[in-house]
């Protein structure tokens, strides 16, 4: 299975996902979390962002393999 990588971009207010491993392709999907860019989107917003990346991931057949910045959805790092 091809690999992805979840980039949640709090300066951009955007999440990504990305083709490749370390997330160096091409972007496959983005979600426009907040269309102003100079306030902070809830966390609960993020973690719908990053629920949509995951749920595109499956249906172009990538595999998650990282998810960067995913304190801005509430996820803790383990």
């Amino acid at each position: 299975m091809r690999k992805a990588c979840i980039d949640l971009i709090g300066a951009t207010n955007a999440a990504c996902l990305m083709a490749g491993d370390l997330g160096t392709g091409r972007c496959l999907f983005m979600v426009v979390v907040a269309k102003d860019m100079f306030k902070q989107a809830p966390a609960e917003k993020w973690a719908e962002a990053l629920d949509l990346c995951q749920q595109k991931a499956i249906e172009l057949k990538y595999e998650v393999t990282r998810i960067r910045g995913g304190d801005l959805a509430g996820l803790s790092r383990a």
